[in-house]
């Protein structure tokens, strides 16, 4: 079926990115920071003089498949939370705190796959102090910084998940800003933006993403959503239980279904069993050898199953 239908592997770049981090307590969840406004840049679009892969992740990996993200810093979202939904939420924080670090990818394809949401809990070693956070919250000071938030190179699979790197060991840290104004906004500063080239004046989250090729048509679509491994078993199971629906007790069903008529074989049987339980084993032997013989010649079955 894959062979007959030859689909071929086709580019499947990102077509749209956003970002999105969330503090959760036991009181709820707040969205801190999230842009709509990211750059995708292939890397035909690249300066010549940027390296985006200086340590040798990417050398596997075919050079269409590569896309540098580069997001602004500032939110494109106001940080419009009442004071007192503010300060109860500063309170929570004292109880327990973990920040959720988002990516969002919109492809062409699979179809029913072509968003892919990457989301990352930032281990507890790596979270800030909660009285940092609630000095920001509050107005006292106007940052904090989180560690190791998310990996700066990964990849999109054509079934629609995201996977690390093997190799990789890159994490991304930033710092969380509050702008005080009028009104207020969050801004996600990358501590180590300069380790990426090609940003520019993005500062923002950063990720250097591989986008794996995925095969067109409805046969290529089918494969990238169930994979040859599922279709094939769905496959085998499908056809077996059709199998096994026909054959079912078809000994039994044969002399009914296609002999007119099956007293006189019906009585040699039953015989058989009477012979068997009287102990009689040579007549239930000529019996049955009777029986088979008149199964193996087609004139003697038509003689035994006319009607009289």
């Amino acid at each position: 079926m894959y062979s007959s239908g030859n689909p071929t592997n086709i580019a499947n770049p990102i077509k749209d990115a956003n970002v999105q981090i969330d503090l959760k307590t036991l009181g709820g969840r707040l969205t801190l920071f999230e842009t709509t406004l990211c750059k995708k840049l292939s890397w035909d679009e690249l300066d010549a003089h940027v390296d985006l892969d200086p340590q040798g992740y990417l050398s596997a990996y075919s050079e269409k498949d590569i896309q540098l993200i580069c997001c602004q810093a500032d939110a494109s979202t106001l940080w419009l939370i009442p004071p007192v939904v503010q300060a109860r939420f500063s309170q929570s924080l004292q109880w327990s705190m973990n920040i959720v670090f988002s990516w969002q990818f919109t492809r062409d394809r699979p179809k029913g796959k072509e968003v892919v949401k990457y989301e990352l809990h930032v281990e507890d070693q790596n979270l800030p102090k909660p009285t940092d956070v609630i000095k920001v919250i509050n107005g006292t000071t106007s940052s904090f910084r989180i560690y190791n938030v998310y990996p700066r190179y990964f990849r999109v699979t054509g079934s629609g998940d995201v996977r690390f790197l093997e190799q990789m060991v890159n994490l991304v840290s930033g710092d969380l800003v509050l702008n005080h104004g009028s009104p207020e906004w969050w801004s996600f500063h990358d501590v180590n933006a300069s380790d990426v080239k090609g940003c520019g004046e993005l500062a923002g989250p950063m990720a250097v993403i591989v986008s794996e090729e995925t095969p067109q048509g409805i046969l290529g679509e089918t494969l990238s959503k169930f994979s040859i491994w599922g279709l094939y078993i769905t496959f085998v199971l499908a056809v077996g239980r059709f199998i096994r629906l026909q054959c079912s007790d078809l000994r039994m069903r044969i002399p009914f279904e296609n002999l007119p008529y099956c007293d006189r074989l019906l009585a040699i049987c039953e015989d058989i069993y009477a012979a068997r339980a009287e102990g009689e084993l040579e007549v239930e032997e000529v019996l049955y050898w009777t029986l088979v013989k008149i199964y193996r010649s087609p004139h003697m079955l038509l003689e035994y199953t006319k009607r009289d």
